[in-house]
């Protein structure tokens, strides 16, 4: 029996560190799709600390880096998901509902 369950974990865990993987390389082939888009087009892409415009936000408005940004978020709250203990999730979760409750309320 025990190794009926060794076997079953050492397969979830590889599961979850090829899940892994394929997270970060859709993170860093949507790095890249950016890449390509601001050389195309000869953009500057903002940094957190440049001022805010909307003429500094212009690269982030390109079709192909917002697809390529969605992936981005939607791939790294699927990481954080996966290596976070559960219980730090489920707190984040229901502290975030909370707090949307709480302005909700007039």
């Amino acid at each position: 029996m025990l190794k009926v369950f060794d076997s079953a974990l050492l397969r979830t865990s590889q599961d979850a560190l090829a899940e892994l993987k394929t997270l970060a390389n859709i993170i860093q082939s949507s790095v890249e799709q950016i890449e390509a888009v601001i050389t195309a087009n000869s953009f500057n892409f903002p940094s957190p600390e440049s001022t805010f415009t909307f003429e500094s936000e212009a690269p982030r408005m390109h079709p192909a880096i917002q697809s390529a940004g969605l992936l981005i978020t939607s791939a790294a709250a699927q990481l954080m998901t996966l290596v976070r203990p559960a219980p730090l999730t489920i707190l984040d979760t229901t502290l975030q509902v909370r707090l949307k409750v709480f302005k909700a309320r007039p």
